[in-house]
């Protein structure tokens, strides 16, 4: 029996033969996301909801009153606000709303949009180029950029990583478009919340793209300029020492549990090299990554390899930093849902799919015990089930092995193209 034969055997009706695997990948993430809910609603002995926004919420508040904010402590344990002190803005205007709930609504509503615009955005870019998409395409792209499972976790917890994603999508589009100046506003935003965002100035000059490289510099000084008027430079200097204190690096020191929340080549090191200083952790990843993400910017000539070169320095971005965390992958989701749907295909794809797949499936030893115990699983079952899993999620945790696999596609992808090296960026319009 053939491969074909064997999967239109198990196909449902609207999967046509060429898109079984995108939209199985993506239906995947959308239902996987619904675990979610489920798990801190009904699993879990902490529901964690609004956990991260209770630490902006008092940080607003704090600054409304004018008092210090930076560092600022919940009652929960292991929450307080750890953003640049400018960050607070973004708060500021939901506290004067009301108590935490009402802000958290607000918040909750403000991630729902940002996540249909990154979908938006995704669908526009894919139909730009390829002709509108079925129905059913555009759904599961919703899906995915709204009910994969680190949204939705995000979405509980009030994070503001739905709106860093859009900001990063954007920042691609825009400059596609050659509107630097928008390129620039919306990537100095992002990093003056997220700060990492800004390793990104270096795709900016990679593309030569001057203006966009200005006016974020410009845009990201005159805010923390403004934030040093606004709350005071003890505000900078409690924000440094509270990032220091805060750092995870000293966490990644001999080994690491398979539920702490970290993804980045840190874990893995720290595995293998459990007696080297995680100190130099950083320097490690960055020369395991860096040649990967540079052979890939490197022959870039079309939409599809200007998109390729993205995801690489997301991907590589994530996988460097020690702040990273399973949540953070719907960062490369604008370029990710672009390529499944662009990109022609080779024999390399299954490491796309899969990783895409891998990366919107962040479960944790925890979880899997937590799903056993609900299910009324034997307890030697249990724990010989925990007795792989645990060891293999100490290593590498699932969103890092897509992640990880996806750079691998990037890089297996270009090497394959056979196209002359470059320096230049090429306009969309001449593809």
């Amino acid at each position: 029996m053939s491969r074909t034969l064997r999967l239109s055997a198990i196909r449902p009706s609207w999967l046509p033969a060429g898109l079984d695997a995108r939209r199985l990948v993506l239906f995947w993430s959308a239902v996987a996301g619904v675990l979610v809910p489920v798990y801190f609603l009904v699993l879990a002995d902490v529901s964690h909801l609004a956990w991260d926004y209770r630490a902006y919420h008092a940080a607003a508040e704090a600054a409304l009153h004018g008092d210090p904010f930076v560092g600022i402590e919940t009652g929960l344990p292991g929450v307080s606000y750890v953003y640049p002190p400018v960050a607070v803005a973004l708060f500021v205007p939901q506290a004067a709303a009301g108590g935490w709930q009402t802000a958290f609504a607000i918040q909750s509503a403000c991630n729902v949009a940002a996540a249909l615009g990154l979908a938006a955005l995704a669908v526009h870019t894919i139909e730009a180029r390829r002709g509108r998409l079925d129905d059913i395409d555009r759904l599961l792209v919703v899906g995915f950029c709204v009910a994969s499972a680190p949204v939705l976790s995000a979405l509980g917890l009030g994070q503001v990583d739905t709106l860093i994603a859009l900001a990063l999508a954007g920042t691609f589009v825009a400059l596609e478009r050659d509107h630097q100046g928008i390129a620039g506003v919306v990537i100095a935003a992002a990093a003056l919340v997220k700060v990492f965002p800004v390793v990104l100035g270096l795709w900016l000059v990679f593309r030569r793209a001057w203006h966009a490289i200005g006016v974020a510099v410009a845009t990201a000084t005159g805010a923390l300029v403004a934030g040093g008027l606004w709350f005071g430079v003890d505000a900078y200097i409690r924000y440094v020492h509270v990032l220091a204190a805060r750092s995870r690096v000293s966490e990644f020191a001999g080994t690491v549990s398979p539920d702490f929340f970290a993804m980045s080549l840190y874990r893995p090191l720290s595995q293998l090299l459990g007696t080297v200083d995680p100190r130099l952790y950083g320097p490690l990843a960055l020369l395991a990554v860096a040649p990967a993400v540079w052979f890939v910017a490197r022959r870039e000539h079309t939409l599809t390899d200007r998109l390729t070169t993205y995801l690489a320095v997301v991907a590589g971005m994530l996988l460097v930093s020690p702040a990273s965390n399973a949540l953070y992958v719907m960062y490369a989701y604008f370029p990710l849902v672009c390529l499944l749907y662009l990109d022609p295909g080779g024999r390399e794809r299954w490491l796309l799919l899969a990783g895409t797949a891998a990366m919107a499936f962040p479960v944790q030893p925890a979880h899997v015990a937590a799903g056993l115990a609900s299910l009324g699983a034997p307890s030697t079952a249990s724990h010989a089930v925990l007795a792989v899993v645990a060891p293999v999620l100490s290593v590498a945790s699932v969103p890092l092995l897509g992640l990880s696999a996806v750079l691998v596609w990037c890089t297996i992808h270009t090497a394959g193209r056979h196209v002359p090296l470059t320096t230049a960026h090429t306009p969309a319009s001449g593809d």
